[in-house]
């Protein structure tokens, strides 16, 4: 994805299956892909997570901007681990917070270091 919101889905020969553009949200940034093959985009903009399925229509969105719980500031990079939890690295916030795929915020690790 860029600027241009869109998401493209390509095979292992890098051949297009299907692509669409994301109606919902502002810059987009990670993207994985749910165990139930949901694909799920980063908006770092406005602090979101946003899933659609895999023909692109929208399915939930999660988060939004802040420094609480269940809250994201600037989420960026996404991965998917087996059990299905979604990790999602903040770039201000210098932390990873794990949720559901539902968008039930799990916990949240790490923080900004001192450079020495």
């Amino acid at each position: 994805s860029d600027n241009n919101r869109q998401v493209t889905i390509l095979n292992r020969q890098g051949q297009v299956i299907r692509s669409f553009k994301v109606k919902r949200g502002g810059w987009l940034g990670g993207i994985a892909l749910s165990r139930t093959g949901n694909v799920i985009v980063s908006d770092f903009n406005n602090g979101y997570i946003c899933i659609y399925t895999a023909a692109g229509e929208f399915v939930r969105q999660f988060g939004g901007k802040g420094k609480d719980q269940g809250q994201l500031s600037v989420p960026y990079g996404l991965t998917v681990n087996k059990e299905g939890h979604i990790f999602v690295a903040e770039y201000r916030g210098h932390c990873v917070s794990v949720f559901t795929e539902e968008g039930t915020f799990l916990y949240r690790f790490g923080h900004e270091g001192k450079a020495e």
